[in-house]
């Protein structure tokens, strides 16, 4: 006797709207925009206002490549305005906007960029006058695209702001704490391992009479700025829930603390050996390692959040057909 086995067909799955195809880049809709003659007198327009904007803030557009050139902290702004021309291009392939509703706002911006400008005349703050160079740049976006515009690239034109040089009185009441707190917590290290360390504010002298000062280079504020912008790339990019997002952009603090701390722990150990191998081409070499270390640190975190948010189902997955 034969005995046939009958198999019950899987439940088909229920039919799913295929995904949009993606827009044209940035690039292809300002060239259509110069072609087709009813926009053509606006994208001229907005060219020669973004021209203009340019004369008014050069000096501080001057004054970012200066700082990016020559304060390590800040070298990382060259490639903000790179990275935030890339978020606006994958902005503008989600597609079309309309252009409405953006006269009013465009103005009222552009008239407090002009204030913040001519106000660092009478009171030279330059920080002012570089935030209302992004504040001109967000006005120009509503007044000549409109309201959905200007929400649809907004964080494109905010990512620039991690290209601004902070005011140094700002700097220094940031990394004058942190300083202390590498220092105590570096030279515990030390002493845990067995290195004999005396601390005195931000001079460690380790034995032999060996004196290394943790300076304000060393307070983890170049890692922090880096970082900072960094995370927030991430979390843009990130197709994942708002808390994940916001975790990510904290964790750039305790991340550049950490490989800052490593770090100056590292180089303790090494001038503990012979202090001539943390000089020149090897402190710097030290520096990269660091950064990469602090990678690998926020990539680990990233790790341990993914794990976090698909055992909460904040993770979707795409189901897989045959």
């Amino acid at each position: 006797m034969a005995l046939i086995s009958a198999t019950t067909p899987d439940r088909a799955a229920p039919p799913t709207a295929p995904a949009a195809p993606p827009g044209p880049p940035l690039w292809a809709l300002l060239r259509d925009a110069c072609a087709r003659p009813g926009r053509r007198a606006t994208a001229v327009g907005g060219a020669a206002c973004l021209g203009l904007l340019g004369a008014v803030f050069w000096a501080n557009l001057r004054h970012f490549a200066y700082v990016w050139a020559t304060d390590g902290n800040y070298s990382h702004g060259f490639l903000v305005p790179l990275m935030s021309l890339y978020f606006a291009n994958e902005a503008a392939r989600r597609g079309p906007v309309s252009v409405r509703g953006g006269a009013w706002l465009g103005t009222a911006l552009l008239a407090t960029a002009m204030l913040g400008k001519l106000a660092t005349v009478l009171v030279p703050v330059g920080i002012v006058g570089d935030l209302a160079l992004l504040l001109g740049l967000a006005g120009l976006c509503a007044l000549l695209a409109g309201r959905e515009a200007l929400r649809r690239y907004g964080f494109a034109l905010g990512f620039l702001a991690f290209m601004v040089p902070l005011p140094v009185h700002l700097y220094t009441t940031i990394a004058s704490p942190l300083q202390g707190v590498v220092s105590r917590i570096a030279a515990a290290i030390l002493n845990a391992t067995g290195i004999p360390v005396l601390a005195e504010g931000n001079l460690l002298t380790l034995p032999g009479d060996v004196r290394m000062f943790v300076a304000e280079a060393c307070s983890g504020m170049r890692q922090l700025t880096g970082f900072l912008a960094l995370t927030a790339a991430v979390a843009y990019l990130a197709p994942r829930p708002s808390w994940y997002r916001a975790v990510v952009v904290l964790a750039a603090v305790p991340v550049a603390l950490t490989a800052n701390v490593a770090r100056v722990t590292l180089t303790g150990w090494i001038m503990s050996y012979d202090p001539r191998l943390a000089l020149g081409t090897f402190h710097t070499v030290e520096g990269l390692l660091m950064m990469g270390f602090g990678l690998a640190l926020l990539s680990l975190g990233c790790k341990g959040l993914d794990l976090i948010a698909g055992a909460t189902g904040g993770i979707k997955h795409p189901e897989v057909t045959r």
